[in-house]
């Protein structure tokens, strides 16, 4: 392990590296028994989204003041030159922010050539997830024609039965084991994840604006909600789309959307 590491963790405006921007970033360099620290909020050219300040809870008035990535970039970018190997936790999100960043401001960093270690991944590498492994783990022995829709059915069962038995889920409810399968289900607005509640806001489940508020995206990019309304979407998205783009308020819009698929599940 003698190798210069950076282990480093950035929180952003919401869950987009292309469109949402870095607003803390945190750096610890290790090299051999010499430790280094960097550590910097910066003030964004765009909103925080509310269900993004839910998590991290850093609001725009404590960044208001601080510099801009612009400013920083320069000591962020001579910060990690220096190391021969990231490490961070699902940190393949934190690297494409960094990049984006300075994909912005017109320059590059080079970032690829650096080893890339993440705690996550190896967790995923170490302990497999396919049907065999779970069947190995849960049930015992090799699972036989594997991939065969039979055997397939019924190790799913056996698999789940062991799984109840192992966690201690023999007296949960199907409605418990449901939620525990699909846990944000109840902010979903309509029977598809397209559109979700987020801290009392309708916003983008998926796509390239994924957390932002479905009205801000109206405001800020309408084609997008037209070709949304135009492309193979269901009806309920499509629907969505043509009433944020209706120049509604926020509160008319949030009574009609509540409406028709109900209030967002309290916290």
């Amino acid at each position: 392990m003698s190798k210069i590491m950076i282990a480093f963790d950035v929180e952003t405006t919401g869950k987009n590296p292309d469109t949402d921007q870095i607003i803390e970033i945190s750096m610890c360099l290790y090299d051999g028994g010499q430790e280094e620290s960097y550590y910097q909020l910066i003030k964004p050219d765009v909103p925080i989204a509310k269900g993004a300040q839910a998590v991290h809870g850093i609001s725009i008035d404590e960044v208001a003041e601080m510099p801009t990535f612009k400013d920083v970039a320069d000591d962020i970018e001579a910060f990690l030159a220096r190391a021969e190997v990231f490490v961070g936790y699902n940190v393949r999100f934190d690297i494409r922010c960094v990049e984006q960043e300075f994909e912005r401001l017109g320059r590059t960093i080079d970032l690829g050539s650096k080893l890339v270690v993440d705690p996550f991944r190896i967790w995923q590498s170490l302990e497999p997830r396919k049907l065999t492994d779970a069947y190995r783990r849960f049930v015992g022995g090799e699972l036989e024609d594997a991939h065969s829709a039979e055997a397939d059915v019924q190790a799913a069962v056996e698999v789940l039965r062991g799984m109840r038995r192992t966690f201690n889920l023999e007296e949960t409810s199907w409605e418990e084991l449901a939620k525990m399968t699909n846990p944000d289900k109840e902010l979903w607005i309509g029977p598809s994840h397209q559109f979700v509640w987020s801290a009392g806001e309708v916003v983008f489940g998926f796509g390239k604006y994924n957390g932002r508020p479905i009205l801000e995206v109206a405001a800020r990019d309408a084609g997008y909600l037209g070709w949304i309304q135009r492309a193979d979407f269901p009806p309920h998205v499509k629907s969505l789309c043509k009433g944020a783009a209706s120049g509604l308020s926020e509160d008319d819009f949030n009574s009609k959307i509540i409406q028709h698929y109900g209030a967002p599940p309290e916290k």
